[in-house]
Order: C-alpha cells, then sequence, then structure tokens
C-alpha cells in the first residue's frame, strides 16, 4: 500500500514509520528548495531567555524566518515571517529540519509559534 503524500507528525514506532520519515524528508527538501529559509541567532536554553530577533534586512531577504528555544522535551519556535500558503504542519517539519517523528502541539500552534516534541 502506497502512503498518502502529506506531512506526518508523530510518526514514530507507528506503521509505516520509515515511509513516512523519508515523506517528510521528501516535502522539507521541496520546501528548503521553494523559500529562503532563515533561522535567526542560537538557540534560547531557558523559558525565559528570549527568542533571537531578525533583523529587518534578515526579514526582508528570507521568505521564513525563525527563532529556536529549547526546553525540556520540546523545542520553542518563534515564526517571525511565513507565507500564507504553508500549512502549520508544513511550518513545524520545517522548524523541526524535516523531522517531527514525536510530533507538535497542534492545539497550541498558531502562525507565529509552534512547539515541536522531542526526546
Amino acid at each position: 500500500m502506497e502512503l498518502e503524500r502529506k506531512v506526518y507528525d508523530s510518526w514514530a514506532f507507528s506503521e509505516n514509520e520509515r515511509e513516512k520519515a523519508k515523506i517528510n524528508s521528501e516535502i522539507y527538501d521541496e520546501l528548503c528548495a521553494k523559500y529562503k529559509i532563515l533561522k535567526v541567532g542560537r538557540d534560547a536554553w531557558k523559558n525565559n531567555e528570549p527568542f533571537s530577533t531578525p533583523t529587518d534586512e534578515e526579514l526582508a531577504n528570507n521568505d521564513i524566518v525563525y527563532a529556536r528555544r529549547a526546553c525540556y522535551g520540546r523545542g520553542e519556535y518563534r515564526i517571525y515571517k511565513a507565507p500564507n500558503e504553508l500549512s502549520l504542519d508544513e511550518l513545524a517539519l520545517i522548524c523541526d529540519g524535516g523531522n517531527l517523528c514525536f510530533g507538535y502541539a497542534k492545539y497550541k500552534a498558531t502562525r507565529t509559534s509552534i512547539e515541536v516534541l522531542e526526546d
């Protein structure tokens, strides 16, 4: 059975997990080829540490701009710029570098903030 071509979140330890990982990786590569993507600054390491902020030049010269803050068991992402045609699944996939094996907190996700679950 051929799997549907879509972003799979929380695919780890599921049926056809390798195929789902491959599809995610392919979609991520396509998004990286289509859009100029920038992760700004270094990862913030404390819950109260502010996210890195992009410069006006970084915002002007990139299609997607985001920052990351490391937290226990998850990464918090601030989306500063992204095309409206991208779905939340695609934004989460970009933030997690093409993986999403443990998924993301869909109930909290917005166009400006995504929380990706990590091991």
